[in-house]
């Protein structure tokens, strides 16, 4: 008894004494804390007023555009992209549950059979020359893994908390994916306004090239006027084409995005859009907007991962205990194993492992690990600073849109005045031809520029969604967590 409590003593001083062996602790990289935005808030707090909602899961709806629901509905169920993510999430689902087995103990059986014979020259005399037979059969073997450090329970942790950040990273390429569906349709939507207006523009400058064919035909203009009035029509044709293809474009690309064929683009509506005029920031939004924020989440998780993968690395430098046990029958005779009680079997007992020399393995896993840590705290600190950026930016994006709309609305304004003033003027005979066309060419400038600034608008509703985390919402007790 005397000897086995000395032994204990000795087992526990090497293993605490297995501390020094981890060398000097250098400094961990620390998760930085919410950067302040409170000035950038206030800015915006006169244009955006607060309120207690953060953006619904199905934030497109709000846009008022069933072309638009159906067709990120379409995306989510058949993205290929999308697909890899969920696949990520089933391994790391699937690792978790591995990891989780090793806190359990294992049962299995094993059955053995082998001819031998022993050299006549062996040094075991006492068999040489002799034949054997020998049957193993064990019915019952049982191995358990006595988890004194937590190396089980930290790789565990390490595994869910992976997990968790595949959730998480799932839910991001949901979100991005839906807002690159957006925002490819709603330069669909302009490019469509657009080459409207686009056409209009090409039948006034055929007109106006009329005209001037006309003037040039009566000896009334030289060459010049002509030429300059054939190329405004030409160069208008151009933009018409490229408004044409960039329609094609735009459908080819929400094919792609909702894992479709081209010639199910050519099918996509032109539906009417609706900006959400009432956006407004949520009243908490400094405070949750880690927890709403799904790469943040991630990034998170995954350096809580790193961290439980330290501890694990330094319980490699402890001993390793396990307990084996088993029960059978042994014999070398294949008849006496079932009638003989001789036969039976049976052991149980701790089998330790102790590192001794390992060339640095340990401390250069260990080293591995911490540095791994590092990196994940960084790449989590960069997100943290990327995410308050995403708001910011969105948010003086907002502000410059809306000044610049509200600036080409007066403009347009102004050019349909100046188009119905034109028109008459020349029904009282006060102007030329040409004047009601080049009036009607202005105003329909002014309308292409302020289809652009809508759809900017459009998407700039939907980064500033984005910014805010599109609706995900992490788990309560993470989000929580310094």
């Amino acid at each position: 008894m005397a000897v086995a409590r000395r032994f204990g003593l000795a087992f526990l001083a090497f293993s605490v004494g297995g501390c020094a062996l981890f060398g000097e602790d250098s400094q961990r990289a620390q998760l930085a804390p919410m950067p302040a935005t409170e000035q950038t808030l206030a800015r915006t707090s006169a244009e955006m007023a607060a309120q207690d909602r953060w953006p619904e899961q199905r934030w497109w709806t709000a846009f008022g555009n069933a072309t638009l629901n159906g067709l990120i509905a379409t995306a989510l169920a058949g993205n290929p992209n999308l697909k890899v993510a969920e696949a990520r999430l089933q391994q790391a689902e699937t690792l978790a549950d591995f990891e989780a087995a090793d806190l359990y103990p294992t049962i299995d059986a094993n059955v053995s059979f082998a001819a031998q014979r022993f050299s006549a020259d062996s040094v075991q005399a006492k068999f040489a020359g002799q034949h054997f037979r020998h049957l193993l059969v064990n019915p019952l073997v049982l191995r358990y893994h006595l988890d004194f450090w937590g190396r089980d329970q930290a790789s565990l942790q390490s595994a869910v908390d992976r997990s968790l950040a595949a959730s998480a990273e799932l839910a991001d390429a949901r979100l991005l994916l839906a807002v690159a569906v957006a925002g490819a349709y709603f330069d669909l939507l302009a490019a469509a306004e657009e080459s409207e207006l686009a056409e209009h523009i090409v039948a006034d400058r055929e007109t106006l090239y009329r005209l001037e064919q006309s003037r040039r035909a009566a000896g009334l203009i030289g060459e010049t006027p002509l030429w300059q009035a054939e190329r405004n029509l030409r160069a208008a044709q151009q933009a018409a084409a490229g408004l044409r293809a960039e329609q094609e474009l735009r459908r080819n690309q929400l094919a792609a995005l909702a894992g479709q064929g081209a010639d199910w683009g050519t099918r996509i509506g032109i539906d009417a859009k609706v900006v959400p005029q009432a956006l407004a920031l949520p009243a908490d939004l400094p405070l949750r907007l880690l927890a709403r924020r799904p790469d943040l989440h991630a990034a998170r998780l995954q350096a809580e991962a790193a961290a439980e993968d330290i501890h694990v690395a330094k319980t490699a430098f402890y001993p390793d205990v396990n307990l084996l046990a088993f029960t059978g029958f042994h014999s070398v005779s294949l008849i006496d194993i079932a009638l003989q009680g001789s036969s039976l079997a049976y052991a149980v007992g701790p089998s330790i492992e102790l590192p001794i020399f390992e060339g640095g393995r340990l401390r250069a896993q260990l080293g591995y690990r911490e540095a791994s840590y590092d990196l994940a705290v960084q790449r989590y600190n960069a997100g943290l600073l990327r995410a308050v950026q995403d708001v910011a930016d969105a948010l003086s994006r907002w502000r410059e849109l809306a000044v610049k709309v509200a600036a080409q609305q007066q403009a347009l304004a102004a050019a349909e005045a100046q188009s119905r003033l034109s028109d008459s003027l020349t029904r009282n005979g006060l102007h030329d031809r040409g004047k009601p066309v080049l009036a009607r060419l202005e105003a329909n400038r002014e309308r292409l520029l302020l289809a652009g600034l809508a759809a900017e608008q459009h998407k700039i509703a939907v980064s500033l969604i984005k910014a805010l985390g599109g609706g995900y919402q992490a788990a309560a007790e993470s989000a929580n967590q310094p």
